[in-house]
């Protein structure tokens, strides 16, 4: 056990987590005595608010960075604009982190050596709770986490771990001052639940601009869309945007790993269906669900036949407090515990908890990916090679993205911050090595790169004139509401389909919060339902669409015993919400006030 323990301290040291505020902390990779590790006094590179900067610190956060993007880049070869947003990223992490010590000096933040003892005692790292070494029958075993802490063997890795919490909990302490008055009203707790809970089902009648209204009636002229342009030209002002190509490798999952995790899963499942076990802990210790871990599992209500197919025969299956066996869907294995059941009016709704076991690929059909991935890259990125042809020779199909402005997501992959990176850091013509992003291994070309600016008339003309045609339309049908009123009041909203050659539809059921089907979420139609009394009629409502009139057909108001049942969770959830958010506002109020001073141009010659 020593030894596997030994063996995996860089993961330890490296992943460890005590907040978000601690998280950053790691990410930055920072000298955790926040100074340098040379000998000497360092050359001040800078200060924020009088504390500061070592050259040291700030290199060593530059090289942890360059590394990582050299690992990106095809051939390891960094262009200049690379490594100026290299370095402005590492002064960023830098200033950032001494702004929090500052502010925590400042106020006087400290940490004990009792505290310090006491919270490592109880606190093991999460991957020391999920190292085999340190559970018993599948469970993390504390004992053996406590002989740890007194092996003399494993001094050094404590003291490294002792070193980080010396930093990260007063950091922790200022984060905990900072959110201490915020709190969540009754009236606020209440009004969520209901938004998320009381549902309602409409009919509703369209009026369609464009079935009410022929395309004959209606003309935009040149003047008319330029002046449009014109009145609205910050509409059109783009940020760097860009255009990619990419291909992707997936390492695939084989038999053989999908049985190991059968057999982990069978044997938590046994764990937790003792009489005496703690699923919320086990969820803790074990599931892959990063949305539910750290609240024990809670899935909250719901409808059974919300959940994929295999979820829902178990789950309805069990009584009230029973433990599933291993249960296999697409997203993993799933151990179901359900923790009540609600039968209203022939509709049955379930509250449980689960643990998910991810089935992750081997190491050597990652290793396959990332080879294969590497392989393209190389080709590609040979001069005159084109993307799309070497693409068919290795027998992988490409995707082109629509144009995209800098940020985080790329369209068609999702958030990927290393690919959106590359695509804003390289020239048009530019292929990048293999990048990982959520399991699979990418290679993308800069296929196109504009500038910031704004978009000329000519490319959004055609926009702008179906926008002015929608808006004369939606004028036009504005004029007839009086007389479809009159016709809904007289003869109700079949009466005026009939009349006026329109269709009623009707919702599904919804919430507050939900998309209503045919009409959309965030309108005021969902407001308006639930205003009404049963078969009472109301419009016309406008959305972005166009005009609806609608009725109601039934409204389900909140289970005041599930509220209360839900209460805590939820004011839980919303109060760490409201946390976040606080601290954030505050973080970005303290770095804008902070006194910058920024020597790197004369030392180390950037600009």
């Amino acid at each position: 056990m020593m030894k596997q323990l030994r063996d995996s301290t860089k993961i330890i040291m490296i992943l460890v987590s005590i907040s978000f505020v601690g998280l950053m902390v790691f990410e930055w990779g920072m000298d955790f005595s926040g100074r340098g590790a040379g000998g000497g006094v360092p050359n001040q590179l800078g200060s924020v608010n009088g504390a500061e900067i070592s050259i040291d610190e700030y290199q060593r956060q530059y090289r942890l960075l360059y590394e990582q993007a050299q690992q990106r880049a095809p051939d390891g070869d960094l262009s200049t604009e690379q490594q100026s947003q290299l370095e402005e990223e590492a002064w960023d992490a830098v200033v950032d982190f001494a702004l929090l010590q500052r502010e925590a000096a400042n106020r006087d933040i400290s940490v004990t050596d009792t505290e310090l003892i006491e919270f490592i005692r109880s606190n093991p790292p999460r991957d020391v709770i999920n190292l085999p070494a340190f559970q018993t029958d599948g469970q993390f075993d504390m004992q053996k986490y406590q002989r740890a802490l007194a092996d003399p063997a494993l001094a050094p890795t404590w003291a490294e771990y002792e070193a980080q919490l010396r930093v990260n909990l007063p950091l922790q302490k200022l984060q905990e001052q900072v959110v201490a008055g915020v709190t969540v009203t009754d009236a606020e707790l209440l009004e969520t639940y209901r938004s998320q809970n009381e549902r309602a089902r409409i009919q509703y009648l369209f009026l369609d601009p464009d079935r009410l209204v022929s395309d004959d009636e209606i003309s935009v002229t040149a003047d008319e869309i330029r002046q449009a342009y014109e009145a609205n030209r910050e509409q059109y002002y783009r940020d760097p945007s860009a255009r990619i190509r990419h291909v992707s490798y997936r390492p695939e999952v084989t038999a053989a790993d999908s049985a190991a995790v059968k057999s982990r899963a069978d044997s938590l499942a046994r764990v937790a269906g003792q009489p005496d076990a703690d699923f919320a802990a086990l969820v803790r210790a074990h599931s892959d669900d990063v949305l539910t871990r750290d609240n024990g599992g809670e899935l909250g209500w719901f409808a059974p036949t919300s959940m994929a197919p295999a979820f829902q025969r178990v789950v309805e299956g069990l009584e009230k407090g029973q433990v599933s066996a291993a249960v296999l869907t697409e997203f993993g294995y799933h151990i179901i515990k359900l923790e009540d059941r609600l039968n209203e009016d022939g509709d049955t709704r379930l509250r449980a908890r689960h643990i998910l076991l991810q089935i992750e690929p081997s190491t050597s059909a990652r290793d396959s990916a990332r080879e294969a991935a590497r392989a393209f890259a190389q080709d590609a990125s040979t001069d005159g090679a084109d993307f799309s042809a070497v693409a068919a020779v290795h027998g992988v199909e490409p995707t082109q993205s629509p144009l995209f402005e800098n940020g985080l997501v790329i369209p068609g992959i999702g958030p990927a911050r290393e690919l959106a990176e590359f695509a804003f850091a390289n020239d048009t013509g530019a292929v990048s090595g293999a990048l990982e992003r959520g399991g699979a291994f990418y290679v993308l070309r800069v296929d196109d790169r504009y500038p910031a600016g704004y978009v000329a008339l000519e490319q959004v003309e055609q926009s702008l004139r179906n926008d002015l045609i929608h808006e004369k339309k939606q004028a036009a049908v504005r004029e007839m509401v009086p007389r479809i009123q009159a016709t809904v009041q007289g003869g109700g909203l079949d009466g005026a389909a009939r009349q006026f050659g329109l269709e009623v539809g009707a919702s599904n059921s919804f919430t507050r919060m939900n998309n209503i089907t045919g009409i959309g979420s965030g309108t005021a139609v969902a407001g308006a339902a639930f205003g009404l009394a049963q078969g009472q009629l109301a419009g016309p409502i406008e959305a972005t669409r166009g005009l609806y009139f609608i009725r109601l057909l039934e409204k389900q108001p909140y289970d005041s015993e599930a509220f209360a049942r839900e209460r805590e969770s939820l004011l839980s959830q919303l109060r760490v919400g409201k946390m976040r958010e606080v601290f954030e506002t505050w973080f970005d109020d303290l770095r804008e006030r902070a006194r910058v001073e920024d020597n790197r141009a004369q030392i180390l010659g950037t600009t």
